[in-house]
């Protein structure tokens, strides 16, 4: 049985200072306290302090800082 696409994207979140994104569709907005990302028709915004992202490619991306709180929308 084939599994949805929302279930083909993950999130690892490493602590709270390491957070790794599979196959993020694009970076919507990129500060030190947000970074707010589209993943296969959903949005995530990632909140915090320090916040950077590094190795940003259709695989993946990776985020650092200090992670406070993870919002997921209902979908596009």
């Amino acid at each position: 049985m084939k599994q949805p696409a929302m279930f083909a994207d993950r999130m690892e979140l490493c602590g709270n200072t390491d957070l790794y994104i599979d196959r993020c569709r694009r970076l919507l907005e990129c500060s030190d306290m947000l970074m707010l990302l589209e993943l296969g028709g959903h949005r995530a915004a990632i909140w915090g302090h320090g916040l950077s992202a590094s190795d940003y490619s259709s695989e993946g991306l990776h985020i650092r800082g200090e992670i406070r709180a993870i919002e997921l929308d209902g979908g596009l």
